[in-house]
């Protein structure tokens, strides 16, 4: 009947606490959200570790954002692990916009932002969410990443300040205060922890506004624990857990796109004073960052002119060309923000 309304009675008190847990049941636990672009050997390695979960302690799901690879492998590694779920960006749309992609998608309490150049072991995530919910006040998680021979990779740091913006700076002036808490404490706090890793409620992702899509690449986990940060948010590192990772999955797959992604560091570097730093102190970080760039990549350009037939010495000659091009590019329309961004029409 058009236009009647039927009244619905309300339920007893004990068929809400009945509904409530059935939702409560239902409720995926994890959501572990992987943006990928090529690099299949590595994507498939880490989804069969995912693949091997047996999901008696926890519930999760496994989202893969395949940034618009133009490859059709991803479609046989999608019939491969038929149980994850797969999404297909439109665009490559960088780092920072496939996690917001796959956040978006997402059911889970927690998400669990994992490179794909990664494995992962069911009991260390277990652990990483037992962590998690015992201690609601760290809002961002990680942990140690080792690679498969055992190495372990630096995964926090300092926010950048003048004195900490190059290897130079950082031996001359020791000034190293990215952990609070003892190197045998099974929790340290950082300043930042690398975006290969990181474990956060979807809740407070979202009220944070996620990761920010002006960079593409880099930078943007160091800007997320930043915001976190002045928030009064908690940055905590898990020593006792720990998750293989072994880097270059998908930035080192040849000359073009290596020189791409170490291009973009220096990009979303500039991006990131620019956004945190005010005053006289931006402008000379930024300043000095443009002249360090320069001379540093322009003296290795040369070698890489000479000996080009050798190519991690002739990438280093694209990326001083590229930097070139970006630092007239951005003097041009007065912004720091990279031309790959998804937000650069915009700025």
């Amino acid at each position: 009947m058009t236009g009647d309304v039927v009244k619905k009675q309300p339920a007893p008190s004990n068929q809400i606490n009945q509904d409530k847990n059935v939702i409560l049941a239902d409720m995926t636990d994890l959501s572990i959200i992987i943006v990928c672009y090529r690099g299949w050997e590595r994507l498939i390695k880490c989804l069969e570790s995912l693949n091997s979960f047996t999901g008696t302690s926890f519930t999760c799901e496994v989202i893969i954002i395949d940034n618009n690879s133009g490859d059709a492998r991803i479609h046989e590694i999608e019939k491969q692990f038929s149980k994850f779920r797969f999404i297909y960006n439109t665009i490559n749309g960088g780092f920072a916009n496939g996690c917001n992609l796959g956040s978006r998608n997402a059911e889970g309490e927690f998400l669990l932002f994992l490179n794909p150049d990664t494995v992962a072991n069911e009991s260390e995530i277990e652990k990483f969410i037992y962590t998690a919910k015992q201690n609601p006040a760290y809002t961002i998680l990680s942990c140690r990443q080792v690679n498969e021979q055992g190495k372990e990779s630096i995964a926090t740091g300092s926010f950048p300040e003048f004195f900490n913006l190059t290897g130079i700076q950082r031996a001359i002036f020791r000034k190293r205060k990215s952990e609070v808490g003892s190197r045998e404490s099974e929790v340290v706090f950082p300043d930042w922890v690398s975006g290969s890793v990181v474990l956060i409620r979807k809740e407070i992702f979202n009220k944070v506004g996620g990761f920010d899509e002006n960079f593409w690449m880099y930078f943007e986990d160091v800007d997320l624990c930043k915001r976190v940060r002045d928030n009064n948010g908690v940055i905590a590192f898990c020593r006792n857990i720990s998750i293989e990772h072994n880097h270059g999955g998908s930035s080192r797959i040849n000359v073009h796109t290596a020189s791409l992604t170490k291009t973009e560091v220096h990009i979303s570097r500039h991006l990131y004073i620019s956004k945190h730093k005010s005053g006289f102190n931006r402008l000379l970080i930024q300043f000095f960052l443009v002249i360090n760039n320069l001379i540093s990549s322009g003296i290795i350009a040369i070698s890489g002119l000479v000996f080009f037939f050798i190519p991690k010495l002739f990438a280093r000659t694209i990326i001083f060309f590229r930097l070139v091009g970006y630092y007239a590019g951005s003097l041009a329309r007065g912004s720091w923000i990279s031309q790959r961004s998804v937000n650069f029409r915009k700025s």
